[in-house]
């Protein structure tokens, strides 16, 4: 069941320096773009020692993918910047699940019997392959009559691009739940309305089954939403902190601190 050959793969990545990497790669993000759109951002590293910051992608199963907020502080003035003790953290708890071995490991093929080289995408393809997803998912979102069987048709090309086995035509998808639905986020009522009618449509077509309700109720799928769109009230947030408006808070002050700390 040794991991041998997976730990290998990360190894790039998994080196001394790699909290120092991620803190300069924060740091480098928030003078280069800002605080704005931190909230709704990921920290992305993959197998070949890359490090990016984004709002969705391919992602692998053991790749370091943290909220970048998880791995910042901000202080009581305002400020907004990357904190080691946070990320050194988030570093060990990654380290610990790429090198422990578990019970279904060959199920997962990260086992040295089932390990799959030709699963781990180089960097250049790995983006092509996010653009292409993110582009199709965008499309069908913003489609006035959203067709599950057409976008199911347009990622399975995008994915043949890549792959040389192809699905076998009678296999049921379930793409959108798994691979692409992983690529952007749903983060409000609208398009979350759009994909759940799509997929009811999709359902009735093929007199399949569907466990989607038809009635949809807006106010409680806009209630579901409600908090997700998280820098809604950040920058206010910060302006306040900036402002004074809190009154004298410590000197240790984090207002991104987790319960525990």
């Amino acid at each position: 069941m040794a991991r041998t050959k997976l730990i290998a793969k990360y190894a790039a990545l998994d080196t001394p320096d790699l909290a120092d990497r991620i803190q300069k790669t924060i740091t480098d993000y928030i003078s280069e773009n800002g605080i704005e759109e931190l909230p709704n951002l990921e920290l992305n590293g993959r197998w070949t020692g890359k490090l990016s910051i984004s709002d969705g992608g391919w992602r692998g199963d053991f790749d370091f993918l943290y909220p970048v907020l998880s791995m910042c502080r901000v202080d009581r003035k305002g400020n907004v910047y990357p904190d080691m003790k946070k990320i050194e953290k988030r570093v060990a708890n990654w380290r610990e699940i790429l090198h422990t071995p578990h019970e279904d490991d060959k199920y997962l093929g990260v086992c040295d019997d089932t390990f799959d080289h030709d699963g781990y995408l180089e960097d250049d393809a790995n983006e092509f392959y996010s653009a292409a997803y993110k582009s199709e998912l965008h499309s069908f979102l913003n489609s006035d009559n959203p067709d599950m069987l057409e976008h199911d048709k347009a990622l399975t090309e995008i994915d043949n691009l890549f792959r040389e086995e192809k699905k076998p035509e009678s296999q049921d998808s379930q793409r959108i739940f798994g691979e692409g639905f992983a690529v952007q986020r749903i983060d409000n009522a609208e398009d979350y309305r759009k994909l759940m009618e799509a997929i009811e449509a999709d359902a009735a077509s093929g007199g399949g089954y569907s466990w989607i309700n038809p009635d949809f109720d807006m106010d409680s799928i806009e209630e579901m939403f409600a908090g997700s769109s998280k820098n809604d009230d950040w920058m206010q947030w910060i302006e306040d902190l900036r402002n004074g408006r809190f009154g004298e808070l410590p000197e240790d002050f984090d207002g991104l601190a987790e319960e525990e700390e």
